[in-house]
């Protein structure tokens, strides 16, 4: 785990990474010197006038910048408030379940926009996500949805107008240190290395350093985008919080970021997958956000492809799940290391997690949902927690021990990564 925003530098948010998706928008939109940007030690690189385009980057690369970036520069195609607030009006009529949340909103939905619409964007963060907007449209869109999300959790959660404008800020932001590293790191069915694992780890607080530098900002926004990946039972990252050290925004936003997911994953069962995924994990989030959530969803039953679905991936959990329980069972005490007692130790309490939501004996539970058609969405629900647990060994294995102590361990660790349904 990273332990505190210091173990990111600042030098890594004008990066050559950055520099270039500024340039890039530069190529098709307006986007100019305003005051003179100069390197650490006085070197003049760019005077007041110029256009910010991939033409220049030879003069900015290499350099560490005096002033951040979107400090010196001006745009006429920056972001206003009421554009993010009319494509996330888009986006949101596109899904199914976000349209419904809106729609039940009723008079609620237009202080919900109006949140956004007065939202704290400070220039330099307006230009910030104006390159996001162009350049990296996927991860813009996921931040517009989740916002959303956010706003709407913390309406439920009875948040201050005031509150709710900062939380949309924090929102919009809480991915945009994905800007700073390398996409071939997240590849679809990539396993991630060590060093791609810890930029993931890093991202949070990266966001977190970007709105810090930000004085019109509040530091509630600051530490919301640092907490959008923290779990109250202390199993999130980057810092492992528990319980009351994660803010009220924190705790919308890691709702929010988890619903949006499945959201994203999974539009048509959406519903479905979410209201048992929310009474499990009452110990992780903010159980009346939860609970508030949860009422506002509708009522929806499996189709046959979901069902099979999820209880192929439940089954697939299960396997790995005994699959580990044999390996530690066959090794003789003199063969049990550091590696094997930590993996013991995790899928205990995996299991532990699994009981807790009613599932004593996995093998029954999928039994029980061939019988009992109305079951087969808590089982989808649980595999996908399920799934995120047995991955998230994996990777802290691989952390700690980059080679496995034993061939058994590495093998197992394989075994999460080649699995589809895991």
């Amino acid at each position: 785990m990273l332990d505190a925003p210091e173990s990111v530098s600042a030098d890594l948010l004008d990066d050559d990474r950055y520099l270039e998706a500024a340039a890039s928008f530069g190529d098709k939109r307006s986007l100019v010197v305003a005051q003179p940007i100069y390197s650490t030690n006085g070197i003049k690189l760019l005077d007041a006038g110029a256009r910010i385009d991939t033409r220049i980057l030879g003069r900015l690369f290499g350099h560490k910048l005096a002033e951040p970036l979107d400090r010196c520069v001006a745009s006429d195609d920056a972001i206003r408030p009421k554009d993010l607030a009319a494509r996330a009006r888009e986006l949101v009529a596109a899904v199914p379940l976000l349209a419904y949340l809106e729609a039940g909103l009723g008079a609620g939905s237009a202080r919900l926009w109006s949140a956004w619409e007065n939202c704290p964007l400070p220039p330099a963060i307006a230009i910030r996500l104006a390159v996001a907007r162009e350049t990296a449209t996927d991860l813009y869109e996921h931040s517009l949805r989740c916002t959303f999300v956010a706003a709407f959790i913390g309406l439920g959660g009875r948040l201050p107008d005031r509150d709710l404008q900062l939380l949309v800020t924090a929102g919009l932001l809480h991915d945009i240190g994905m800007m700073h590293v390398n996409p071939e790191y997240y590849e679809a069915g990539k396993p991630l290395d060590p060093t791609a694992r810890r930029a993931l780890l890093a991202h949070p607080l990266m966001a977190q350093l970007i709105a810090q530098r930000e004085p019109l900002l509040s530091p509630a926004v600051a530490s919301a985008i640092a907490e959008h990946h923290e779990r109250i039972d202390g199993s999130g990252y980057p810092r492992a919080l528990h319980g009351e050290a994660i803010g009220r925004l924190g705790r919308a936003l890691a709702l929010a970021e988890v619903v949006t997911g499945v959201v994203e994953r999974h539009p048509e069962e959406a519903c479905g997958l979410l209201a048992p995924l929310l009474r499990f994990n009452r110990r992780s989030f903010d159980g009346g956000l939860c609970d508030a959530l949860l009422a506002a969803l509708p009522r929806t039953a499996p189709g046959e492809a979901a069902a099979a679905a999820g209880n192929i991936a439940f089954d697939a959990v299960v396997a790995r799940i005994d699959a580990w329980k044999e390996i530690s069972d066959s090794m003789q005490e003199d063969d049990q290391d550091a590696a094997t007692a930590y993996i013991d130790a995790r899928i205990d309490r995996l299991c532990r997690w699994l009981a807790d939501a009613g599932v004593d004996d996995p093998h029954a539970a999928v039994q029980a949902a061939q019988e009992e058609p109305e079951l087969h969405w808590e089982i989808a629900a649980l595999a996908r927690e399920a799934r995120w647990h047995l991955r998230q060994i994996a990777y802290e294995v691989s952390e700690r021990w980059p080679q496995p102590p034993s061939s058994r361990i590495g093998e197992w660790i394989a075994m999460i990564w080649e699995s589809t349904s895991v």
